[in-house]
């Protein structure tokens, strides 16, 4: 088989994409260089898989995602010490701007807390046992040496989230610096291991450890 002339040039200049000299069976005219698949009959085909068998799918884009947690959170921690005061209020803004959008282009869609608020009616028992499993966490994770002022300072980390959401309109989240719950390492219910972010920050975070 002949090879295509664009795709060897695409691929000699670093190129990811390129256009063959003749469309494929379906018409499309965008390949990838490092494979020669068509784009958009990748897309289709995957499209049509996804429909076939939505759990496994889900399945298998959580382990792709599992596997590059490291990778994103390290960039993203790095991207967060280079960030300026300026950088992240024009980023907080793109994304306020980016949800009036889609708010707007679907208005017919549920939204997030009504999604979780359907999912907390209609399964009742799961909420129950996962927040008695949390409340639980908390209480083993607690040490008995804690002094009154201890328990103070970690009484003031949740008015200050509470202050900071009037302030700032949107919610604030007293977070574990090393998770109650982690897979790997576990950390304790005191002050030192607190800290009050964005809920944005604490659920990317999730049950995981990010050193910095």
């Amino acid at each position: 088989m002949r090879k295509s002339q664009a795709r060897i040039f695409a691929r000699d200049n670093g190129e990811k994409f390129y256009t063959p000299e003749k469309p494929c069976a379906r018409g499309h005219n965008l390949r990838l260089v490092s494979t020669g698949c068509c784009i958009e009959c990748k897309r289709l085909k995957e499209k049509e898989r996804t429909a076939g068998n939505r759990e496994a799918y889900n399945a298998r884009k959580k382990r792709e995602r599992f596997s590059k947690l490291h990778i994103l959170a390290e960039r993203a921690r790095l991207a967060r010490v280079k960030e300026t005061p300026e950088a992240y209020a024009l980023r907080l803004e793109k994304a306020k701007i980016k949800q009036r959008q889609w708010r707007v282009l679907n208005v017919g869609r549920q939204s997030v807390k009504d999604a979780k608020k359907a999912y907390k009616i209609a399964n009742p028992g799961k909420v129950n046992a996962g927040t008695i499993k949390r409340r639980l966490s908390k209480l083993n994770r607690t040490p008995a040496w804690l002094t009154e002022d201890d328990h103070w300072i970690m009484k003031q980390a949740y008015e200050l989230a509470a202050l900071r959401k009037r302030i700032f309109g949107f919610d604030w989240h007293v977070d574990h610096i090393i998770p109650l719950q982690g897979g790997r390492v576990s950390g304790l219910h005191v002050p030192t291991n607190i800290q009050v972010i964005p809920w944005w920050e604490n659920l990317s975070k999730a049950n995981k450890h990010l050193p910095k």
